[in-house]
C-alpha cells in the first residue's frame, strides 16, 4: 500500500523532471558555435584599408602635454616651468596624477577651448590636432627660442571597457589603438559575451553616438569607431548562454532535477 501511495506523485514529478532537463539543456546549447567565430566570411586577400585614423582634435576638457626644446636650454626652461595659471585663475600646468608641479605636466584645456601658455598668454587651441598646434607653437615661440623643437600630446586619451563583470579604464599612450588592439589589451571578449553587438559610445562636439560593431562580420574593419577616440566607452553585453548560467532560478531548477532524481534513484533502489 505505502508502495502504490508513493508511486502516484512520483510518475507525474518524474516526467517534468525529464522536461526541465531536455529544456534546460536545450537553453544553454542555443547559443551556436557560430556566433563565437570573428570576422566570418574574411578571405587571404590584400586590399586598400576603407577606413583610416582621423586625426583627434583638441577639445573642452583635454589635457595635453607640452615640452618646448631649443638650442639654449635657458630659455626653453621657462615654457617647461611646472607651474601656471590658467584663463580665470585655474591651475593649468598639472601632473599626472592631478597634483600641483611636478611629473608629467598638463595644459588643461578650459570650457572656452583656451590653455593659457608662458609669453604667448590665452591660445584657443580647441579644434587643432595635436600636430596643428605643434607647429604653430614651433612658430609663435621663435621669437623667443632659437630653433625651437616643440612636442605635443594628448595626456587623457582613455578609454572605457565595460562588461557584466568588471569595467576599467585605460589610458592609451598610442593614439592610433584600433578596437581589436584595445580588446587584447582588457583581455578580450570572453565566451560568455555577445560578439555581435559590441556597443561603442563617443563623445563629438558634445553630443553621443551610440555604434553597433558585429566582431562576426569582416565588416568590423570599415567600422566609422575601428579607431578609437579619446573618452569613447566600449560596452560588450553577455549572451543567453551567460545569463542562464548565472541566473539564481536556474540555479533552483537545476537544484530542483538534482533532488528529484535522487529521490528516484533512492526509491528504485529500495525496490530491488
Amino acid at each position: 500500500m505505502s508502495n502504490s501511495l508513493f508511486k502516484i506523485p512520483l510518475k507525474p514529478s518524474f516526467g517534468w523532471s525529464i522536461l526541465l532537463a531536455i529544456a534546460t539543456i536545450f537553453i544553454t546549447g542555443c547559443y551556436s558555435y557560430k556566433d563565437q567565430i570573428l570576422f566570418q566570411g574574411l578571405k587571404d586577400t590584400t586590399c586598400p584599408n576603407p577606413n583610416f585614423q582621423e586625426k583627434t582634435l583638441i577639445q573642452a576638457g583635454d589635457q595635453l602635454s607640452i615640452i618646448v626644446n631649443g638650442l639654449d636650454v635657458n630659455s626653453t626652461s621657462y615654457f617647461n616651468m611646472p607651474m601656471g595659471m590658467g584663463a580665470g585663475g585655474n591651475m593649468q600646468m598639472l601632473n599626472q596624477t592631478g597634483n600641483q608641479g611636478g611629473g608629467l605636466m598638463g595644459y588643461v584645456v578650459s570650457e572656452s577651448g583656451v590653455i593659457e601658455f608662458p609669453k604667448l598668454g590665452e591660445l584657443h587651441v580647441a579644434g587643432y590636432h595635436p600636430e596643428q598646434l605643434r607647429d604653430s607653437l614651433q612658430c609663435w615661440l621663435s621669437p623667443w627660442v632659437k630653433d625651437p623643437s616643440v612636442m605635443v600630446r594628448l595626456m587623457n586619451f582613455r578609454v572605457t571597457f565595460i562588461t557584466t563583470d568588471h569595467a576599467q579604464t585605460i589610458n592609451l599612450m598610442n593614439t592610433q589603438t584600433n578596437l581589436l588592439q584595445f580588446l587584447g589589451m582588457v583581455n578580450g571578449i570572453t565566451w560568455t559575451d555577445r560578439k555581435d553587438n559590441v556597443l561603442v559610445i563617443r563623445q563629438v562636439n558634445g553630443l553621443r553616438e551610440v555604434h553597433h560593431v558585429d566582431l562576426t562580420s569582416q565588416a568590423v574593419f570599415s567600422s566609422p569607431v575601428y579607431f578609437l577616440k579619446p573618452n569613447d566607452i566600449i560596452y560588450v553585453e553577455p549572451n543567453k548562454r551567460k545569463f542562464i548560467d548565472t541566473n539564481a532560478q536556474l540555479i533552483s531548477l537545476v537544484t530542483t532535477i538534482t533532488s528529484t532524481l535522487s529521490i528516484l534513484v533512492l526509491f528504485v533502489n529500495s525496490l530491488r
